[in-house]
């Protein structure tokens, strides 16, 4: 521990060159196209001590790995992955822990079984994406994925989708910007009305602050009227003052339907302005640190800066504390 924080990077992503020799065109994406864009991102990628480097420079002490969202590459590759991730934590085990990546729209049976084989080798929690092509989060196609989280008492890791072809496309590069968060964003609606309802206990780890919500959180709130809420009918179907809002219970509902979702911080370039925004919006009991290597923060002190900055802030710090590694722990270390 270089700093006086065990930091814990929720968003590491580790692809081994087994299943990147996987990657593939689908009818969701080609997903080689990344190979291309991200050159700098794919010459570490697959290199386990390159990671490690990049963490002891950064003053990281471990590292969640996941691959994003390239699972609908398919079953062999999401099984390479999970084996890959399996020989890292048991060669560096109080530096690595690994998600299991799994293609949803894959039969049943054989997610199940691949869930059960990844738990065994000591993986835990499943990495998902926001949606995969036609079908959303909240699909009842991904039921049996929440209910085997529940079994397991494990969390599930919501990460964007990497599709090109979505809400605003190549012009002026939106599908990497804005087009990809607001994926997040209408993510993050769907887990709150179709599938934290039907699955209230599960632990959910969204990334890149849940598509913005330390701003977007006062809009959800103002129109914030599910079915059942008893709401004056002249009031209903209109935006709602957030303190009346609150008066009608219904910031309350809104709140209890996220008592088990963490936000991760990658996805903004560690702009402090947001992280703070983060803190007072979302609460210090839904927030982790988290990189985006090598995509993102991909050098060392740009990582360690953050870290750097967020300590600066004039926070409790218990609140930074549950930040860089507590939140992580209660959600991935229960096992």
């Amino acid at each position: 521990m270089i700093n006086k924080y065990f930091i814990i990077d929720m968003q590491h992503h580790f692809i081994p060159e087994a299943a990147l020799n996987l990657f593939t065109q689908t009818p969701e994406h080609d997903f080689t196209t990344g190979l291309r864009r991200y050159l700098r991102a794919y010459t570490v990628m697959a290199d386990i001590k390159e990671h490690l480097n990049y963490m002891d420079n950064s003053g990281i002490d471990m590292a969640i790995l996941s691959t994003g969202a390239f699972s609908p590459n398919g079953h062999e590759f999401c099984k390479a992955c999970n084996d890959a991730y399996a020989s890292v934590v048991k060669q560096y085990p109080d530096r690595f822990k690994g998600m299991i990546q799994i293609f949803p729209l894959e039969e049943w049976s054989t997610n199940r079984d691949e869930i059960r084989r990844a738990v065994d080798l000591g993986l835990w929690g499943l990495s998902l994406a926001t949606s995969y092509w036609q079908t959303t989060i909240d699909s009842p196609v991904l039921y049996p994925i929440f209910e085997t989280a529940l079994d397991y008492g494990m969390p599930v890791f919501v990460h964007p989708s990497v599709r090109i072809a979505m809400w605003g496309g190549e012009k002026y590069d939106m599908f990497t910007t804005i087009s990809r968060e607001y994926e997040v964003a209408k993510a993050v609606v769907e887990m709150a009305h179709g599938v934290i309802p039907k699955f209230p206990e599960l632990k959910v780890i969204i990334a890149h602050l849940g598509g913005g919500m330390p701003a977007l959180k006062g809009r959800l709130l103002a129109w914030h009227q599910p079915e059942g809420m008893q709401i004056p009918e002249e009031d209903r179907r209109h935006g709602l003052s957030v303190h009346y809002a609150k008066e009608l219970g219904l910031v309350d509902d809104f709140e209890k339907r996220f008592e088990n979702v963490v936000f991760d911080s990658a996805g903004y370039g560690a702009w402090l302005p947001v992280i703070e925004s983060a803190f007072r919006t979302l609460g210090a009991d839904h927030l982790c640190y988290a990189t985006d290597y090598p995509y993102e923060l991909d050098k060392a002190e740009h990582a360690n800066r953050f870290i750097t900055d967020v300590d600066s802030l004039d926070l409790p710090t218990e609140d930074k504390k549950k930040f860089f590694s507590e939140n992580v722990r209660k959600l991935l270390f229960s096992k």
